[in-house]
């Protein structure tokens, strides 16, 4: 039981601190895309948004389904056009994270880690993305590669933190 509210404090915790960052990349990606991918990344925002701020609250699951599978296609349109528009492939593993299809939020996430590295957040959100299914080890592995992209020795002792929470769990198991 304690392990398993373990586990779950760990994912709140790696959710909020790579969440913190979307807001900053948002603005300087949109300045490097085109007109139409960011008008289709845009629009998907629009359907993503509206189906977890405004349905799921209301307890509107099926709506909301609908919302993020329209999200999905516009991400998608966006990436048609670029498929180096580092927003619109966040945004496509930000919808697959939150209807729990967390292997392809996993492999979006890589998407954007391909396209920008040193994006410390990214790492994170891919190893809350494994520990949620229970790959531990590669969580553990994405965590470590966030480590090699800063000097900040607060930025360093969380991670190293959520590395031994993970290495903990996995012993258990």
């Amino acid at each position: 039981m304690m392990l398993k509210k373990n586990s779950v404090l760990l994912s709140i915790i790696l959710f909020c601190f790579a969440l913190s960052a979307l807001a900053v990349c948002a603005k300087s990606d949109a300045q490097e895309s085109n007109k139409d991918e960011v008008y289709y990344n845009k629009n998907g925002m629009n359907y993503f948004n509206k189906g977890y701020y405004k349905l799921i609250p209301k307890n509107k699951q099926g709506e909301a389904l609908q919302n993020y599978e329209l999200a999905i296609k516009e991400f998608k349109k966006a990436i048609a056009i670029n498929k180096n528009y580092v927003q619109a492939h966040r945004n496509l593993a930000r919808v697959y994270y939150v209807q729990k299809k967390y292997l392809k939020a996993a492999e979006q996430y890589k998407k954007v880690t391909g396209l920008d590295p040193s994006d410390i957040d990214t790492y994170i959100m891919i190893a809350l993305a494994y520990t949620k299914i229970q790959r531990h080890a590669e969580a553990i592995e994405q965590l470590k590669i966030a480590k090699t992209f800063t000097t900040d020795e607060t930025v360093i002792q969380k991670l190293d933190g959520y590395v031994e929470k993970l290495e903990q769990e996995e012993r258990l198991r």
